[in-house]
């Protein structure tokens, strides 16, 4: 009998100490925002901020945790050193509690740094079992500790608003979802080169302004918002935004239209030369604005209008795929993605990097007007 309680303690032991090394969460400073720079004085150097939020600021502050300004509810500080391990060393030796990572939602990348290549940027995050997988890295027009001081009216701490207008953005199809374990993936891929939400600061205003295009680990370009919602339909199969476009080649005719993505299909050949690849779109949409009058009842009307709204989409798609392969070479697209999935002899054949810029890619878009809205009479 004894034995047996001896060998019950023994088997109990390990179930118990799991609470070993807890840490009280008032004992940690959390981080819920990374911003990393060059040195201002230093450009060989890193610069490393992060933004904090003050618990009794947010929670004392006119009885609701989920609206007013921002001003005051966090702080930011920042470090510099040569790697961005030294850089939080050198920031934890100014706080009086271990920084922790695990709530941490969004980094920003300034532009500047993100040119000379975000591989070593990231590479101590990638080795954080803290750091989440499905947060937003995001790179920034200026300094990207600029990003971490904006004061939103509408959220009281500034990472939750950036936050949600991502995923909204996301969920409606006008933001692209790379978040940062996607990253990884395209970082680590010879067939897809990586893009990233690209924001702008404006005073005390953060904005998206498009998408920034990689080659490997290092931005090379940027696609404007009207460019990078042609972008995601046809490698995200997103929504896009609404569009306007012209009616009966009268520029006092416009038409709006909204886009949602319905279906993808895509066709490779191959001639032993050069690639060919055909992409088929097909979105329905909805009527929600025209400045002129019009039998909405004829059939050869909506005809007409579905026809423009794909002449303007393809217009649109083929400049961004002929920008990508010329100007930039880089498969953002995510065809030789596809092409080593599906078809992998050709892609045996070929080296993608010289034959991207020279394949013969073309977008067709099928649109289908589905409800006109109300007309006066």
């Amino acid at each position: 009998m004894m034995r047996k309680k001896v060998l019950l303690i023994l088997f109990l032991i390990p179930v118990l100490t799991g609470c070993w090394d807890r840490r009280e969460i008032e004992e940690r400073t959390s981080a819920v925002a990374i911003g990393i720079d060059l040195a201002e004085n230093n450009p060989e150097m890193l610069e490393i901020s992060v933004q904090i939020p003050i618990p009794i600021r947010i929670a004392g502050s006119s009885g609701s945790g989920s609206s007013g300004s921002g001003k005051g509810s966090v702080t930011v500080e920042s470090a510099t050193g040569r790697t961005v391990k030294e850089a939080t060393q050198n920031l934890q030796k100014k706080l009086n509690q271990k920084l922790f990572f695990g709530h941490t939602r969004i980094i920003t990348i300034s532009e500047a740094a993100a040119r000379r290549g975000i591989n070593k940027l990231l590479d101590p995050f990638r080795r954080d079992p803290e750091i989440r997988r499905l947060l937003w890295p995001l790179i920034i027009k200026g300094r990207a500790i600029d990003s971490l001081r904006v004061s939103p009216h509408l959220e009281q701490i500034p990472t939750v608003f950036i936050m949600t207008m991502i995923e909204n953005g996301a969920k409606k199809g006008t933001v692209t979802q790379m978040n940062l374990g996607s990253l990884f993936i395209s970082l680590t891929s010879p067939a897809k080169q990586p893009y990233l939400n690209y924001f702008q600061v404006k005073g005390n205003e953060l904005k998206w302004s498009g998408l920034a295009v990689f080659k490997k680990d290092r931005m090379i370009g940027l696609l404007n918002d009207k460019d990078a919602w042609a972008l995601l339909r046809i490698s995200e199969n997103k929504n896009g935004s609404d569009i306007t476009y012209v009616h009966e080649e009268d520029p006092s005719q416009l038409v709006t239209i909204t886009t949602q993505f319905i279906g993808r299909d895509e066709k490779i050949t191959f001639n032993g030369q050069r690639v060919s690849v055909k992409i088929y779109i097909e979105m329905e949409s909805n009527l929600i604005e025209k400045t002129f009058g019009a039998d909405l009842f004829q059939t050869k009307q909506i005809d007409a209008m579905e026809k423009e709204a794909e002449a303007h989409l393809a217009k649109i798609t083929n400049r961004v795929v002929q920008k990508l392969q010329k100007d930039l070479n880089s498969d953002i697209i995510g065809i030789g993605d596809r092409l080593r999935a599906y078809h992998p002899s050709i892609w045996k054949k070929v080296d993608w990097e010289r034959a991207f810029p020279q394949a013969d890619i073309e977008v067709i878009f099928d649109v289908k007007i589905r409800n006109t809205g109300m007309e006066m009479s």
